[in-house]
């Protein structure tokens, strides 16, 4: 069983398990212990979460804070148990994922619904919470500094660790995805690259991601590292974009087909359903009809 790995000091990162990938649950200690995402489901919060913190010599009653970068299932999945172990646990969120948060079960099928012929089904059990507060970009949450970074979704965020300058990106940075994903899954793609160049104008000295994201991984550290990161994040944005545009200059205009080409070019493995990179397809597309 996987323990919490420290990345940056007071700042650590546990890779709760989720079906073909993890899903990264980072810890940051300070004046309020703060933990950030809670993984993909309540049995995780038992088997993964809990005993993580326990090798640390810590428990949930030593947490103030859950804190989260967006609202997807592998992300919030754990909320609900956590707040049924440690009732204390304060909740705080960016404050557009406000709605989301309260009931991410409806967003998550909501997600679905827009390519119903290739997703996924609703996962069984999805419990929402009410946040105890909302911040807004550059708010502070302990030594934290929410930044939105939309992209992956109009309510990404990252936590900013203002005393070492450790980014905690969640799934703000894409790269070219995960392995489950088969590419970068951008729902927001005027936003994804609007968050690059901010992110590229600040001094960081860790990134920490919430997922292993082909080719570079989950991590960067040392300022040069976090700049290269970042840059590789931009060319992958700028390389799937101009396929999409090749692939309709082409005559392929059919959505799911140029998702299974971009796939294979960027060397994913195609997942049983295609609703995350038809996000990503349709995006690019919609960015080309209006230039």
């Amino acid at each position: 069983m996987g323990g919490f790995v420290r990345l940056a000091p007071d700042v650590y990162r546990l890779a709760v398990p989720f079906p073909g990938c993890w899903a990264g649950a980072a810890l940051v200690l300070g004046r309020e212990n703060i933990l950030i995402d809670s993984g993909g489901c309540a049995e995780t919060v038992d088997s993964s979460i809990v005993p993580a913190l326990e090798r640390l010599g810590l428990s949930l009653k030593d947490i103030g804070w859950l804190a989260f970068t967006h609202i997807h299932g592998d992300h919030v999945g754990g909320c609900g148990r956590l707040k049924e172990l440690a009732p204390h646990l304060k909740i705080a969120v960016f404050e557009q994922s406000l709605e989301r948060m309260r009931d991410p079960l409806a967003y998550s099928a909501l997600i679905r619904a827009r390519f119903p012929g290739y997703s996924a089904g609703t996962p069984a059990r999805l419990d929402g919470a009410e946040p105890d507060l909302l911040l807004r970009d550059g708010d502070l949450l302990g030594d934290l500094r929410l930044i939105h970074t939309p992209g992956h979704d109009t309510d990404s965020c990252c936590y900013l660790d203002t005393r070492t300058g450790t980014l905690i990106t969640g799934d703000s940075l894409q790269l070219n995805g995960t392995v489950s994903q088969g590419c970068a899954l951008l729902m927001d793609a005027n936003g994804y690259e609007e968050t690059l160049h901010r992110l590229l104008g600040m001094k960081l000295e860790t990134i920490v991601c919430g997922h292993p994201y082909l080719p570079l991984g989950a991590d960067a550290s040392g300022r040069e590292a976090c700049r290269a990161y970042l840059e590789k994040c931009l060319a992958c944005f700028h390389h799937d974009e101009g396929f999409v545009q090749g692939m309709l200059a082409a005559g392929v205009t059919d959505p799911p087909e140029i998702a299974r080409r971009l796939i294979r070019n960027v060397g994913g493995t195609e997942p049983a359903h295609l609703f995350l990179p038809l996000y990503t397809i349709t995006e690019f597309i919609r960015r080309s009809d209006i230039r």
